[in-house]
């Protein structure tokens, strides 16, 4: 995957940067992701790995992976005041990570559609990136 994923910080307000976030997700509050930054086409989500996201091997569950990423991309996709939904999505899984951890998630936007946004996404604990992934929204109509 290409891509810069390192930005300068604070290119959205604070009132714009919470439109974003919103409405709600609880998928993402159960999990207890936190949205650490966003900025025109990008975006930042942290997790503390905790023993409820793990697997039975005691490491990072993938679906925990996925879901960091899916919204680290929507998130990305929403910062553009686009209101899409995922039509695509796929992980790939390069290093487990452990409870303790803390494993954050950028995402971007590679192609920027009327209809069709393409994103990608980089998982990383320490500086160390553990995942990578992909995803393709389809934009209902415009969030704003």
């Amino acid at each position: 995957m290409g891509g810069d994923f390192a930005w300068p910080a604070g290119e959205i307000d604070a009132e714009k940067w919470q439109a974003i976030v919103q409405p709600d997700n609880p998928f993402a509050e159960l999990l207890g992701i936190e949205v650490v930054e966003v900025g025109p086409g990008r975006s930042l989500v942290r997790l503390k790995v905790l023993p409820k996201h793990l697997n039975h091997w005691h490491t990072l569950h993938g679906g925990v992976y996925a879901a960091l990423a899916d919204r680290a991309m929507g998130i990305a996709v929403r910062s553009t005041g686009k209101n899409a939904v995922t039509l695509n999505l796929q992980v790939g899984y390069l290093k487990p990570v452990e409870a303790g951890q803390v494993i954050e998630c950028r995402g971007m936007i590679i192609h920027n559609g009327e209809r069709i946004v393409v994103t990608e996404a980089r998982l990383a604990t320490a500086s160390q990136t553990v995942a990578t992934a992909g995803g393709i929204f389809y934009v209902r109509n415009n969030a704003r």
